[in-house]
């Protein structure tokens, strides 16, 4: 069948347009919503809540049975309320099935501890083995100044394997205010002996088995890092809002309950640049215990006298972590961070 030519041409161009319809890349991922359905702004702690569904939906397998088991903090209310929009979020995306509130409280219960509690990795996956979970979710919330910082870590129940580690840093939000009304919560108490314990401290919780009562806790003692220097190669290098940066952990040294890091500003070593002000650091300093998010230390000193030589020196006291993080802000807004330091052993 002879084509006249305006068809031709016609046909052509349709096929032109299909093709660059069909290899067109797609935009960009969709973004958490910050508009409720009311069309009021969402809080942000409801938006913080909503992106760590969002990083659990991405690193957990799909179809894993998960417990969300306690957001340590001073405020029980706040810890609850996290804990609830968790749930909430991962039933209604349906990608895992996660174990109800009702039976978690029921746990709750029986081995008396506080969802705003600590609870230590080892009874955290005695929990979820018990619940037949293959996830344990759990993390914290720490004031920082006027800002909150959230923690959420995912546990592999059989091979205590990190699954993901989301941090967020929240303004303290409407939200957050009114749920911290309730006051703080007392000291969390574990297991049924009925011991106390704070963050610092540790006790363990041991699940029972089947038929059995739960056992009494056994308090543990961290174990003191040793006196010494310990140096890094290469050293640790930090991130300002997300980008390297020009800072880098020279060196940690432990003296008694006091660790004093050493913060320089070149790779090789040694101190800042000459004439770099470094007061702007004089504002918030923390480390975060890596192996368990609900621990931290706030800075306690600061020492710039000798900085064209040393750096910048931060002190810590009474740290039991050996792998941490340190982060914190310069003025004025600007937010820094070493996301791993693991100390091994000493310089001999």
């Amino acid at each position: 069948m002879k084509i006249s030519k305006p068809t031709f041409l016609f046909i052509a161009l349709c096929s032109l347009f299909f093709v660059r319809c069909a290899t067109t890349p797609k935009g960009p991922e969709p973004q958490p919503s910050r508009i409720s359905g009311d069309g009021s702004p969402l809080d942000e702690l409801d938006v913080a809540i909503r992106e760590t569904s969002d990083y659990l939906n991405n690193n957990i397998p799909k179809g894993n049975k998960i417990v969300i088991l306690n957001i340590q903090s001073d405020y029980a209310a706040l810890s609850e309320y996290i804990i609830d929009e968790l749930i909430a979020n991962t039933v209604n995306d349906r990608l895992f099935s996660v174990v109800d509130r009702a039976q978690l409280e029921a746990i709750r219960m029986e081995l008396n501890f506080q969802l705003s509690g600590e609870v230590d990795d080892d009874s955290a996956l005695s929990i979820g083995k018990f619940l037949g979970a293959q996830t344990i979710v759990s993390g914290a919330m720490s004031e920082m100044g006027n800002r909150h910082r959230m923690t959420i870590r995912a546990l592999n129940v059989q091979t205590a394997e990190v699954q993901g580690q989301f941090n967020r840093n929240i303004t303290t939000s409407q939200a957050i205010t009114e749920l911290m009304k309730g006051g703080r919560t007392s000291a969390a108490t574990y297991g049924t002996g009925g011991n106390t314990t704070t963050a610092s401290g540790g006790s363990t919780v041991q699940a029972p088995s089947s038929g059995q009562a739960a056992a009494a806790p056994t308090p543990t003692q961290p174990v003191a890092i040793a006196n010494g220097t310990y140096t890094f190669f290469p050293r640790i290098q930090g991130f300002g809002d997300g980008v390297p940066v020009d800072m880098y952990i020279d060196k940690v040294v432990v003296r008694g309950r006091s660790m004093l890091i050493y913060i320089t500003g070149s790779a090789r070593g040694g101190g800042m640049p000459d004439g770099y002000n470094a007061w702007g650091w004089n504002t918030h300093n923390m480390l975060v215990n890596l192996d368990r998010p609900s621990q931290s230390w706030r800075r306690t000193g600061f020492n710039q006298n000798n900085i064209e030589t040393e750096g910048i020196i931060l002190s810590f006291e009474d740290v039991t972590a050996r792998r941490f993080s340190l982060d914190g802000e310069w003025s004025p807004g600007g937010k820094y961070l070493f996301e791993e330091i693991i100390l091994g052993e000493p310089d001999s």
